[in-house]
């Protein structure tokens, strides 16, 4: 009797452990798909503003940050590498936001963008992520 109650205590933090895993990438990934969209949405609403103004810049900064802050703590749950396309994308708009780039900019956010559908979708629960 004392080892079912082991095992499903056992069970029952792993459980929590995997929900929580679940609920941090996709808080993560949602916040980061938000704050693209705003990031392009704000390129793209001045067509003739080649100098990104300071607010842009600021917050591409910020985005970096959050970004490399879950980067850390999601390396040991995600695979390293699919995470650094992700910040490899962001990286790239990044710079080109701060040389007032404005295409390579926009393009570097839709890559980051595209990324951050495509890998929620790896991560989300399905079931062949299951099995």
């Amino acid at each position: 009797m004392t080892r079912l109650f082991v095992v499903m205590g056992l069970v029952a933090a792993l459980l929590a452990l995997a929900t929580w895993e679940q609920i941090y990438i996709d808080k993560t990934y949602d916040k980061m798909k938000f704050e693209t969209a705003a990031l392009l949405e704000s390129v793209n609403a001045h067509p003739d503003e080649v100098p990104f103004n300071i607010y842009t810049k600021k917050r591409v900064d910020e985005l970096h940050d959050y970004w490399i802050k879950k980067e850390r703590r999601m390396c040991v749950v995600s695979r390293h590498m699919e995470l650094s396309y992700i910040s490899d994308a962001l990286i790239y708009a990044r710079n080109f936001i701060h040389f007032d780039n404005k295409e390579e900019a926009c393009a570097g956010l839709e890559r980051l963008k595209y990324l951050l559908d495509a890998y929620s979708h790896i991560y989300g629960i399905n079931g062949w992520n299951i099995l």
